[in-house]
């Protein structure tokens, strides 16, 4: 997490009444909730860590401590809800406190690990330990990957796995709407601080009839912070900024993949750990020293560098998370406040590598300093044109921290964090690294990719080619960057189809990680030309267009209009689908909207049109410009008081 560039005087943030209406979600919360609307059902942005805790546990003060925890923090013990009446908003409630800590004893009914466990205790306890704790994060895993309801919640879940009897795994899973990086610390210093309290008679244990609603009003919650933002106007110049930055840069980031890109960008994703072991990692953060930046901008600009090799492109958007604690008051509240903001690499191949890790920091404090604007304000600024099939503006992330994803202590315990990624891709591909616990330079990479575009073998392969380009870039910091070892361009497409209802070949094996990756490139999106003559449900048709008329605020919506070229945001999409279920009574997810953007194939669609898969032919040249600067004229015309705009 990059940490926020403090302000020289914020103003005061006032605390909510609880009781005086909606509570209002917080611009990076309104984009997430618009994901989840998208893709319901999955742990895609779900944060799980695993502490495994050898010693003498007491586990009814454990309990206790979890309880208090939850209690003290409302972010805790927060759900949402979708609006019911325009502008049909989300909010968030908040309830009554809870406890929740389930013992589970892992035996024979786990899995056969348990057997193997038993067998190799009578010739090598420490082997039967490692068998256990393999288990245990197994079915850690398993909880991990349970998706939240964010209505019902609650939105923590705490399990207390018992290993043997002095050896327990405390798993802790958050939904990121809830959560961010720093707040797992903070809800770990907590449990600690209140595990080691000595209980009194006198101190009770909070319970769901602890009903206040508002706390006490020195003490800030989440949810005063997101009424605050959501009430703070766009910085135009800020947007300005990033405007004139952006100019010209491509928003796709075309990667090579196993599969062609779906219309539809899917949840769906898989996970690849790999250590980076202090023998890479010790000279460039040596490197990192020397040339005076960090080591987070050293191992972005390598990422970014192998990207632009892979894509075969100079320019490069990655994003990065930035926390918006820029405060005091905010440093020890559990909550979300990380967004994601473009960071812009220019990796000429005629670059050294020492002189493109100086650009990046300075790129990278430049873009700290206008992080006002959040990422959804500048898709719809600078990406008017949405293409379900990918992400807009960034399709590649990148997250270094210097130390272990969490440091968890309890009193008269040994705690060690575990992290357990969902199983569920936010973007293309996601780079995350940790320094491991208990080492001095050995870091933890975990790299997080849909599966609906890449293979597995692919990606072991392309995180063997990247660390071979780390190593080489810190050996050799003035080389070109040409002259940096990569994958091979111009390797030959694998005959995938082009349509998804025919067959795949078997994949192909991998191969040593001297050679390139075997990838296809994307194709370029075709778009058929002419629209079926007849007109499929004309009452749906009529429907769609009072619906569409309503929510746009305009009049002149043609039946192949593109919504969003007519200015319509992804949360006035959410609005049209609200409304679609209630005046007409089809059912259809949400996504759909965004495969079927225009009135006509979207009527189809509702109707159970065989034609759906012919989308109408979009408007060119001209008529295409006039649209694009149309919407970004009514944006314009929305930005004065307004907190988010997705």
């Amino acid at each position: 997490m990059i940490e926020k560039i403090t302000r020289a005087a914020p103003d005061h943030i006032p605390a909510v009444d609880r009781t005086a209406g909606p509570l209002p979600l917080s611009g990076a919360q309104r984009a997430l909730y618009l994901v989840e609307l998208l893709h319901p059902g999955t742990p895609m942005y779900n944060i799980t860590v695993a502490i495994r805790l050898e010693g003498p546990l007491n586990v009814p003060r454990l309990r206790d401590a979890v309880a208090r925890v939850v209690a003290r923090h409302e972010a805790l013990r927060t759900t949402f809800t979708r609006g019911t009446t325009a502008p049909f908003e989300p909010a968030q409630r908040i309830n009554t406190p809870y406890t929740d800590l389930p013992l589970v004893e892992l035996n024979a009914a786990d899995g056969a690990v348990q057997a193997t466990a038993d067998a190799a205790h009578a010739q090598n306890v420490t082997s039967a330990a490692e068998d256990l704790d393999a288990a245990a994060l197994r079915l850690a895993q398993t909880w991990a990957d349970e998706p939240f309801d964010l209505e019902r919640g609650p939105l923590l879940r705490t399990r207390l796995l018992k290993v043997e009897p002095d050896r327990h795994l405390l798993v802790v899973t958050m939904h990121q709407l809830i959560s961010d990086g720093r707040s797992l610390q903070v809800f770990f210093d907590t449990l600690a601080e209140e595990y080691a309290r000595t209980p009194q008679a006198t101190d009770p244990i909070p319970s769901p009839a602890d009903t206040d609603p508002q706390p006490s009003a020195h003490i800030l919650q989440f949810v005063d912070y997101a009424a605050w933002q959501r009430r703070r106007p766009i910085d135009a110049d800020q947007l300005d900024w990033w405007r004139d930055r952006l100019a010209g840069v491509p928003t796709v980031l075309r990667l090579p993949t196993d599969r062609h890109r779906p219309a539809v960008a899917g949840p769906h994703g898989g996970s690849h750990c790999h250590a980076l072991r202090s023998g890479v990692m010790e000279p460039a953060l040596r490197l990192a020293q020397d040339l005076r930046v960090t080591p987070f901008v050293l191992v972005l600009t390598a990422y970014a560098t192998f990207l632009s090799r892979l894509a075969d492109t100079s320019d490069v958007l990655v994003g990065v998370p930035v926390s918006a604690r820029d405060r005091a008051e905010l440093d020890d509240m559990i909550g979300f406040f990380a967004t994601t903001l473009p960071v812009l690499v220019q990796a000429g191949p005629d670059r050294s590598f020492a002189d493109l890790c100086r650009s990046v920091q300075s790129e990278l404090l430049d873009v700290l300093t206008h992080q006002d604007v959040t990422m959804e304000q500048l898709a719809a600024e600078l990406a008017p044109e949405r293409d379900p099939g990918h992400a807009p503006l960034v399709q590649a992330f990148f997250s270094l921290e210097q130390e272990p994803v969490v440091s968890p202590r309890l009193p008269g315990l040994r705690a060690t964090a575990f992290d357990l990624p969902p199983s569920g891709a936010k973007a293309d591909l996601d780079m995350m690294i940790f320094r491991a616990a208990d080492t001095r330079d050995d870091f933890d990479m975990t790299i997080t990719y849909r599966t609906d575009l890449f293979e597995a073998t692919t990606i072991a392969l392309l995180v063997a080619q990247f660390e071979r380009l780390l190593a080489a870039a810190v050996a050799d910091p003035t080389a070109p960057l040409a002259s940096l070892p990569g994958p091979i361009k111009g390797v030959p497409p694998l005959p995938y189809p082009a349509r998804p209802d025919v067959p795949s070949p078997p994949p192909v094996p991998a191969e040593d990680v001297t050679g390139p990756p075997r990838l296809t490139p994307r194709p370029a999106q075709a778009v058929p030309h002419g629209a079926p003559a007849a007109s499929a449900g004309p009452a749906m048709e009529q429907h769609l267009v009072e619906i569409w008329r309503e929510v746009l605020g305009r009049e002149d919506v043609g039946l192949d209009d593109n919504f969003f070229d007519l200015g319509g945001t992804s949360f006035a999409l959410a609005t049209v689908h609200t409304l679609i279920g209630t005046r007409t009574g089809a059912t259809t997810p949400l996504v759909s909207l965004l495969e079927f953007p225009t009135i006509t194939t979207l009527a189809r669609h509702l109707t159970g049109d065989t034609r759906t898969e012919h989308p109408v032919a979009q408007p060119t040249g001209q008529a295409r410009t006039a649209r694009l600067r149309d919407r970004r004229t009514r944006l314009q015309q929305r930005r004065p008081g307004q907190g988010t705009s997705a």
